[in-house]
This record gives structure tokens, C-alpha cells and sequence, in this order.
């Protein structure tokens, strides 16, 4: 994608029991209800749960003031996991977080996802974030592993 960075935030969360899908049959790939289960919050502002992008309040009160395109927020629900307690090594109170709706097309829009799901910033919105929220654990331009490989099959075969 010309002229955008490919990403890869932090994963903190595995998917709850009580998102719903708009499939009604594997491969699920559309999410209608978000619910995640934190396992642990290394303290950035832009989180994944595959096929789901997470943010901190702070970051959606960011975007909104801003003069970004691509994206929508909806409330999520958020539980903790059996062992958040024992993972979670931070000083601070969890914050509130909100589902990040990448909506974006290609030349229009700041943000967007490929055919894959992969996340993708034009550079101005990537320089934004770096400049002023926690992301600490984003990858850019990621390399790719057994895993990615892995995940390509399996949409594949979708």
C-alpha cells in the first residue's frame, strides 16, 4: 500500500465469550459486540485482539480532536482474565478502553486495514501517535514470521 506504514500493536486480550460475529459459521471474521478478556496491559494506547483494534480513552479523545479519517469508536466490554491480577505489573489503574473501528479506504483516509486485516497509517498519523501517546510495543513494519504464514492459510481457506 503505497504511501502508508504497516503496523502491529500490542496484544493484550484474548476475544470474550460474549462477542458476536455477524458469521454464523467459522472462519469468523466480522465482529458485531466486542467483549475482550484482558490478560495483562503493558501500559500502551493502541492494543490488538486479532481481528479487533483496542484503545485507551485517552487515545479516542486524541483522535477525536484531531483531523484523522478512517476509523469509528464503539463501547466494548471489558473482563479481566484469571490471571490479569498476577500479569499486571503497572502502577496505575487499567483505563477505560474502546473498540477502534478501522473504516478507511485507501487515498482517502489516514487509517485502514488490507485484505488481511493487517493495520496501516499514513506516516503523519503514525509520527502523531509516537508523539504523543504510549506505544511503547507497536511494531512497524513488522517482519514476518511462521505465524503470519500460518494466518495467510487459514484466510485462504476462508
Amino acid at each position: 500500500m503505497e504511501n502508508y506504514i504497516k503496523i502491529q500493536p500490542e496484544v493484550i486480550c484474548g476475544l470474550g465469550e460474549k462477542t458476536t460475529f455477524k458469521e454464523f459459521e467459522p472462519p469468523f471474521k466480522t465482529i458485531l459486540n466486542l467483549h475482550i478478556d484482558l490478560e495483562d496491559w503493558l501500559g500502551d494506547d493502541l492494543m490488538e485482539c486479532y481481528p479487533a483494534f483496542i484503545i485507551t480513552e485517552k487515545l479516542k479523545k486524541g483522535l477525536e480532536i484531531s483531523d484523522f479519517s478512517g476509523f469509528k469508536f464503539s463501547e466494548m466490554e471489558v473482563s479481566k482474565a484469571e490471571y490479569f491480577e498476577d500479569n499486571y505489573q503497572l502502577e496505575k489503574p487499567v483505563p477505560i478502553f474502546f473498540w477502534l473501528q478501522v473504516i478507511g479506504q485507501e487515498f482517502a483516509d489516514d487509517i485502514l486495514l488490507n485484505d488481511k486485516k493487517e493495520l496501516y497509517l499514513k506516516p503523519k498519523l503514525l509520527k502523531y501517535l509516537q508523539g504523543k501517546f504510549n506505544v511503547n510495543y507497536l511494531q512497524v513494519e513488522p517482519q514476518r514470521n511462521e505465524f503470519d504464514d500460518l494466518l495467510d492459510n487459514m484466510l485462504l481457506e476462508s
